[in-house]
């Protein structure tokens, strides 16, 4: 298989977008006790861009690899514990996607 026609992982497609951190003002805010209570934890299985992963009994996030399609949110209010604040970041932060 040529260069050209590689397939890419999930975490190199990922580091070809920018995405730039608003060190003052997360977009994503969990909710720690919340989140430990929590049977279903679908925000590790609906995030797209694996976000979320379950580390040492908590909830570790990436948000640098954030996609901001707010699917985390809509999973963790329907099927979660209601643990995650999810919202856009505010402007001039966030994704750029290089990569389509």
């Amino acid at each position: 298989m040529s260069a050209a026609n590689a397939v890419l992982t999930l975490d190199q497609r990922l580091g070809l977008d920018h995405y730039e951190t608003d060190r003052e003002l997360d977009h994503i805010r969990v909710d720690a006790d919340l989140c430990a209570a929590c049977v279903a934890r679908p925000c590790l299985t609906a995030c797209p861009a694996s976000v979320y992963r379950w580390v040492d009994g908590h909830m570790a996030v990436r948000y640098e690899n954030c996609l901001e399609c707010g699917t985390c949110q809509l999973v963790c209010d329907a099927t979660g514990n209601r643990g995650l604040d999810w919202r856009n970041p505010q402007g001039g932060y966030g994704i750029v996607f290089r990569f389509g």
